[in-house]
């Protein structure tokens, strides 16, 4: 398989078509086997777009036709699936928070369809958990408290069902640690604060993708940076400033492991964010100098990046800059 973008579409659109010509090559008689074959080659078909970027009307339609004939329990779950993520797309495109609901709804209903003993139930929940996040997220902070619980109670169970020695574990982790953490800054609660920290540290050791170890140990950092400041343990900043480095040296390694450009720009972004985090705990421990030189890292970061890159969170290139203003 190809990793280059341009690829993977240019050859998911062309499986799009062939899935197409094959749906409109006439009508067979409606029996079981047939109606079976029909709905596996329209979720086929619903991949291939998903793929190739749309267009999710047509990714939409296809959906419901199929759960409109599907008849197989097994077939019904997966179609919901693809329901969930076609919303997901749709949420991507128009930032509409529905679609999102949408999304966790459909969600719920394939795990529901699915046996837990199945391994796709796992993929399910995380799929499912990361929506109920996402929309936790975007509630205000006095409003979010159920979809939360749900988010953080879903990808509880999603832990426990995915396999010691997977390659999803780490990803399920950060995400869960990241839940526990929204409702830590909600609550105020140590105890999410300390299971976000253990379960970020465990995150970070088994990522095998150092894009994703990067991340997890930049949450990891950011974890025991927020230890310090709720408990005021100088020993807090001392771990951090090195989840923070051993996070910067996860990004240089995903960059120049980078396939596409856009890993690599996004693994020059999170570089650039752990060494302004660096520079926030030199900052705390009341070293200027070492301090500087950690945000003089990250503006060298920064410059590395096109103009017109969209930040995908905080710190930015101007809160680095302005750090940088205030210590000269």
């Amino acid at each position: 398989m190809t990793a280059d973008p341009v690829q993977v579409r240019l050859y998911a659109e062309q499986s799009a078509r062939s899935l197409r010509r094959g749906l409109e090559a006439g009508p067979a008689p409606e029996t079981n086997e047939s109606v079976r074959d029909r709905v596996r080659v329209l979720i086929d078909l619903v991949d291939a777009l998903l793929s190739a970027g749309g267009p999710l009307d047509e990714a939409q339609a296809r959906t419901d036709e199929a759960l409109g004939r599907v008849r197989e329990q097994g077939q019904r779950a997966a179609l919901l699936v693809r329901a969930g993520r076609v919303a997901v797309a749709r949420y991507a495109e128009s930032g509409e928070p529905p679609e999102l609901h949408g999304a966790a709804d459909r969600f719920a209903q394939a795990a529901h369809w699915m046996s837990r003993d199945a391994p796709a139930h796992a993929d399910v929940l995380a799929e499912w958990g990361g929506v109920l996040l996402r929309l936790a997220t975007l509630e205000p902070a006095d409003r979010r408290q159920g979809q939360l619980s749900r988010a953080i109670r879903v990808l509880r169970d999603c832990r426990m069902e995915t396999p010691a020695g997977s390659r999803r574990v780490a990803h399920r982790l950060l995400l869960l640690g990241q839940a526990l953490m929204v409702r830590y800054q909600a609550r105020g609660d140590r105890v999410d604060l300390r299971e976000a920290e253990h379960l970020f540290g465990l995150a970070a050791a088994d990522a095998e993708d150092p894009l994703l170890a990067a991340r997890c140990r930049l949450e990891l950092g950011q974890a025991q940076f927020e230890a310090f400041q709720s408990l005021g343990r100088a020993a807090r900043l001392d771990v951090a400033v090195e989840a923070f480095r051993a996070a910067a040296e996860s990004a240089r390694r995903a960059e120049e492991e980078a396939e596409t450009e856009r890993r690599r720009q996004e693994a020059v972004e999170l570089a650039a964010q752990a060494h302004h985090w660096r520079g926030m705990s030199f900052e705390a421990a009341v070293r200027p100098r070492a301090a500087r030189e950690a945000y003089a890292a990250a503006r060298a970061q920064w410059d590395r990046l096109p103009d017109d890159r969209l930040a995908t969170g905080e710190p930015t290139a101007r809160q680095t800059a302005q750090r940088l203003a205030d210590l000269e």
